[in-house]
């Protein structure tokens, strides 16, 4: 039977429901799949995958990009950290647009840009988490994960998955 557009198929999640989902632990109510994204062609490999999973076991997917004050802002883009802010939330919305665009959503997600060092926030958001997801850095080698995926790799308590960037 197809669902009107005023009953959603689902009922619709209040914030406390999600902030839920995030917590670590048996408060949790459903299974969190983390995916760290940062626009390279390696962490879109490692979305569309943590997508897939996501989607198959019925978690949400919790998509995160990291930013710091460290770098100048672009020019043009106002105070320190501002832009770098801007950009993290670009980001996101690029990779749920990638996504959107290969019907590959899964029923729950759940988008953050993070302030910090990469490999701390990414280790801490995938605290209860299922998995930790990312793509591998591509810089020499394609199967090698980066700085901060092995950082991730010796920090985390989630199993970290590296994905690597397809070839070309």
């Amino acid at each position: 039977m197809p669902t009107s557009l005023t009953q959603p198929a689902e009922p619709l999640v209040t914030a406390a429901e999600l902030l839920r989902e995030e917590l670590p632990g048996p408060q949790r109510t459903r299974p969190r799949l983390v995916v760290g994204v940062d626009g390279s062609y390696g962490s879109g490999a490692a979305l569309c995958w943590a997508a897939r999973q996501a989607r198959e076991r019925q978690a949400v997917l919790d998509i995160v990009t990291v930013w710091d004050e460290a770098a100048q802002p672009p020019p043009g883009r106002g105070r320190r950290g501002e832009g770098q802010l801007e950009l993290a939330r670009e980001r996101l919305e690029r990779a749920l647009a990638a996504l959107a665009r290969e019907r590959n959503l899964p029923k729950r997600v759940i988008t953050a840009p993070l302030h910090g060092l990469a490999g701390e926030q990414l280790v801490r958001r995938a605290a209860g988490a299922e998995l930790l997801v990312l793509g591998t850095s591509g810089i020499g080698s394609p199967e090698i994960p980066g700085a901060i995926g092995l950082y991730c790799l010796r920090h985390s308590n989630a199993p970290v998955v590296f994905v690597p960037a397809p070839p070309g």
